[in-house]
């Protein structure tokens, strides 16, 4: 299984941690303790008592620098905000505001500026090493809860009390700009995607996510229902979250929908980080350990390697954040060959290794119910068969439809094409007046429920049988589809399945006009597509922007030949 890469026990919490090279930084909140280990060796570890402003909020009072081994705290006045080298366990700054006391602070993760909120609403960024003054670049009317800068030094997020988040962007404000004000306080905020995205979780459970550069939220859903005490990405669409029942969820923002409501289950954890693809959580015992979530996918892929299928699809389904990787995608392909193996077998007559392939994937709840109808099917093979060859086509054709796997049986697909034949020489007999020699013809068909209606609609209606053989023989898409809608004969006639494949067909050669900026093929395409269902709404889609596209260039042509 999966094994952590290092485990500390030590004698104080860390209620906000740090990895920096091979050590861990943490503070303790109740002890006031600032705490330093060398994961390495866990007996090198040391400690600095810190005296700190307090109230509900004081996970703001501090804070701890991401690249660099720098902590900083409000003292108790709330007067001074000071910055610690904790390798030399000395103040090398404090920090001042005019008119004001100190509500929060945010070092930055390269550990050159630092962010004050004060009681006053205003929030100052500050030269850690020079101690100047940079900007002023949010204005809250209330108390600043908490700020945070982005890594990549272009954004400022800061968050009032009075539930209000205001984003400041370098590149193209003054002053930063409200994005909006919350149903809940939000408590956390993490930039992440390069700094195109900002996330922010508040005390209600629900996670917004915003982009950056619009300023827009792009998705708010209820990741949890309690607490949201921090927030990290993990590639894809992942946020992992820490709520205050000590739960580690995971949610898939771009889907908006949970992924797991508990990672690593077994404890209770008060804070965590995500560093590249390195997790350290720090639980309620004392105890922070780390995992490399690259491991979780190397194990994925011994056990596919292994063709431990079943334990496979069990370790995904306990770690969901897998789905995208590329292991279990060839999870999933390998299930859908052995899907089509077991299939041809069973339509080969031998069942009896079709069901030894289908029974591996029995005990997996996410395929239990699909392999065992699967099995269903396929153990209704012998049945069918035999009524087949005593020409009791009136109880066998019934079966197929709770057994879809008999329509691929060589006995269905000879009595489809005889049936579909007969169905024509009876639209011959009613056209030349013939009506009761053409019911004659059907009437071994009629003792078969699900064919009597198609049986009556060749013999009402035999000029739309024409109509749709012509349809099929000049490829006349839309007057075929239509007529299929209407009349069940219409899936009975030669050709009828090509003319329903050929959507995927079309949908590939769209692809490639447009790619080739081929528009008028493309406009061809479309037009074909238009008449399938599953393939309609991307035509459209395709379709506007091709206009476009051929409205752009029709405008550059045209400013090209414009005299200057």
């Amino acid at each position: 299984m999966i094994e952590p890469v290092f485990n500390i026990s030590n004698e104080f919490s860390a209620d906000s941690i740090n990895l920096f090279q091979n050590s861990i930084f943490a503070f303790d909140f109740k002890e006031e303790v600032y705490w330093i280990s060398d994961i390495l060796d866990n007996n090198s570890s040391k400690t600095i008592s810190i005296n700190i402003a307090k109230n509900s909020f004081n996970s703001y009072k501090i804070s701890i620098c991401k690249s660099l081994p720098l902590f900083a705290y409000i003292d108790t006045s709330e007067s001074n905000a000071i910055v610690v080298d904790t390798q030399q366990a000395k103040a090398i700054r404090s920090f001042k505001i005019q008119d004001s006391k100190i509500e929060s602070i945010s070092i930055s993760d390269n550990g050159d500026t630092i962010l004050i909120g004060g009681k006053n609403g205003l929030l100052s960024r500050w030269n850690i090493y020079n101690g100047k003054l940079l900007d002023i670049p949010n204005r809250h009317k209330d108390f600043i809860l908490f700020a945070k800068e982005s890594p990549n030094k272009r954004f400022v997020v800061s968050v009032g009390y009075d539930r209000s988040v205001i984003l400041f962007d370098k590149y193209k404000d003054k002053v930063g700009v409200l994005i909006c004000v919350a149903n809940s306080t939000i408590k956390c905020a993490r930039f992440f995607d390069d700094c195109k995205f900002l996330a922010l979780g508040d005390t209600n459970g629900v996670l917004y996510i915003i982009n950056t550069d619009t300023k827009f939220i792009v998705h708010k859903f209820q990741a949890t229902f309690a607490q949201i005490i921090d927030i990290y990405y993990y590639k894809d669409s992942y946020i992992f979250y820490l709520n205050d029942n000590g739960v580690i969820g995971i949610v898939n923002f771009s889907k908006e929908e949970k992924i797991l409501d508990s990672f690593m289950p077994n404890k209770k954890y008060k804070s965590f980080i995500i560093d590249n693809d390195l997790v350290v959580l720090a639980s309620v015992d004392k105890n922070v350990c780390a995992y490399n979530l690259h491991s979780f996918v190397e194990y994925g892929i011994s056990l596919l390697q292994n063709n431990n299928v079943a334990d496979a699809y069990e370790f995904v389904a306990q770690n969901k954040f897998l789905q995208n990787e590329d292991f279990y995608l060839q999870l999933e392909a390998k299930f859908e060959a052995d899907i089509l193996e077991a299939k041809a077998l069973a339509c080969s007559k031998n069942q009896l290794m079709a069901l030894d392939i289908l029974n591996k994937y029995l005990d997996i709840p996410d395929k239990h119910n699909q392999i065992s109808t699967l099995i269903a099917n396929i153990k209704a093979i012998d049945e069918f068969q035999q009524l087949m060859n005593n020409n009791m086509e009136i109880r066998a054709i019934p079966m197929v439809a709770k057994n879809p796997i008999l329509r691929e049986l060589k006995s269905y697909i000879d009595f489809k094409n005889r049936f579909g034949k007969v169905l024509i020489l009876a639209k011959e007999l009613v056209k030349k007046g013939k009506k009761t020699d053409a019911n004659t013809v059907m009437m071994h068909y009629k003792k078969i429920p699900s064919k009597i209606r198609t049986i009556q609609e060749v013999i009402s209606y035999p000029q739309k049988v024409d109509e749709a053989l012509q349809a099929i023989k000049n490829k006349d898409y839309k007057t075929f589809f239509r007529l299929k809608k209407d009349f069940q004969f219409v899936g009975f006639l030669q050709e009828s399945k090509n003319m329903m494949e050929d959507g995927e067909k079309y949908y590939y050669k769209l692809l490639q006009a447009f790619y080739e900026m081929d528009l008028k093929n493309c406009k061809y395409c479309i037009g074909i597509l238009k008449n399938f269902k599953e393939y309609k709404e991307l035509a459209l889609e395709l379709e506007f922007k091709i206009d476009e596209i051929a409205n752009l260039l029709n405008k550059i042509k045209i400013d090209s030949i414009t005299p200057k």
